[in-house]
């Protein structure tokens, strides 16, 4: 039951996290691009996140819910691997699916024999690029987004 628990949290905190944190990114994004062109932004980041933070949380509720102390370290190492995951994903796979679902597509080829309508060559190499260079930024986040998942988890025990 404890196990289950910890699973269904995980699972509703990814949830409202990627909405959250899409949130916030396309607004100052919007901001730092000279004007707010709709309230909630584009619809595909929000496609693009909602997948690795739903699996995060909920494997790291799988984890807390197994181990009671968790060393700093520990939490550490999550943190860089949780970080690293969620950038890496959302930046490459999710947001080629985000746009696929958004925009409508195909599975057509063009000539080169790529997807049409989303660069997918590049999106990959600069969503990696992206991922791996902002790790220092990323990394101290999540650590203090876990801190903040473990006492959401003890506070519905």
């Amino acid at each position: 039951m404890k196990l289950i628990k910890g699973i269904t949290l995980g699972t509703i905190f990814g949830i409202v996290l990627s909405f959250c944190i899409s949130f916030m990114f396309m607004q100052a994004v919007q901001g730092l691009a000279g004007g707010f062109t709709s309230l909630f932004g584009e619809r595909w980041i929000y496609y693009a996140t909602i997948f690795p933070f739903v699996i995060t949380f909920v494997m790291l509720g799988y984890y807390f819910t197994k181990k009671e102390n968790i060393t700093n370290k520990k939490l550490w190492v999550l943190s860089l691997l949780s970080a690293l995951f969620i950038t890496l994903y959302s930046g490459t796979i999710g947001a080629i699916f985000g746009e696929y679902i958004v925009r409508g597509g195909s599975l057509r080829t063009n000539i080169d024999g790529g997807f049409t309508g989303v660069n997918v060559e590049d999106t990959l190499v600069w969503g990696t690029t992206y991922a791996f260079f902002l790790l220092p930024i990323t990394t101290p986040l999540a650590r203090l987004i876990i801190y903040a998942f473990i006492g959401f988890l003890k506070k519905c025990k």
